[in-house]
């Protein structure tokens, strides 16, 4: 199986090595522990449910206020929540802050779709429904990465967006393992946002780990220079030229 930073290749090893979370920090460690999501691996990621004592988490009762008569309607409201607060985020991206724990992202707001990824597996966990780390990337195209959820409710995995308030369900939960083996199912989608899942890790994520390091950062140089160029979805430091 494939593992950790280099899962999508050289030019997005280099981009994932310089995220702007601060290198010590659980942010990176799930992207080191992240898993391939191919033919080798679909049977191990599947294989079982990872599920956590969450009642001690400062945000299990915060939580509660998102349940619904079913599980189903429960995922809907997470995802409208986190929605809003990306839509109604208004920050200039060199006054942004990275990582924290999941209380300190909720207490500042975010439109990045990592750190609400971690906010949004937080709150379903609570809510007990595993949840896990879903990492995209459109591999035909520089700087085109993403990162959502896959939430398990009734009876299987389905992928959620926390930014865009997706739900992928057609009759039941959608997983990242139904969209890789029928791509299909991106049809009524944007086609940018389809590109993203051309190629798909998975990270599992425990917030109740004693290991869990939540620095906060602040944009650094890779990603300042990244975001204010027109790149034109090119790579443009390099990257693609990393031995």
């Amino acid at each position: 199986m494939k593992i950790g930073y280099g899962v999508f290749g050289k030019a997005y090893e280099y981009m994932l090595r310089n995220d702007l979370h601060d290198p010590a920090s659980v942010d990176h460690e799930l992207m080191k522990n992240m898993v391939l999501l191919d033919d080798e691996s679909a049977a191990f990621l599947y294989s079982g449910v990872a599920r956590y004592d969450m009642r001690g988490h400062e945000l299990y009762h915060f939580a509660q206020r998102f349940k619904a008569s079913t599980d189903k309607e429960t995922v809907e409201n997470v995802l409208k929540y986190t929605q809003n607060i990306a839509d109604s985020y208004n920050v200039d991206f060199d006054n942004m802050l990275f990582g924290g724990t999941e209380k300190q992202i909720l207490s500042r707001g975010t439109d990045w779709c990592s750190d609400m990824a971690r906010v949004g597996a937080v709150l379903f966990q609570c809510l007990n429904i595993p949840c896990r780390i879903i990492y995209l990337a459109n591999t035909s195209r520089a700087y085109n990465g993403h990162v959502v959820g896959e939430a398990y409710y009734e009876g299987r995995y389905g992928v959620v967006d926390f930014i865009y308030g997706y739900q992928f369900y057609d009759g039941k939960p959608i997983s990242a393992l139904d969209i890789l083996k029928n791509p299909g199912v991106l049809e009524a989608y944007p086609e940018y946002y389809k590109g993203l899942y051309s190629a798909i890790a998975i990270s599992e994520y425990n917030p109740c780990a004693a290991s869990n390091n939540y620095l906060i950062s602040a944009p650094n140089s890779y990603y300042i220079k990244l975001i204010h160029t027109n790149h034109q979805n090119k790579w443009f430091m390099g990257e693609d030229l990393v031995d």
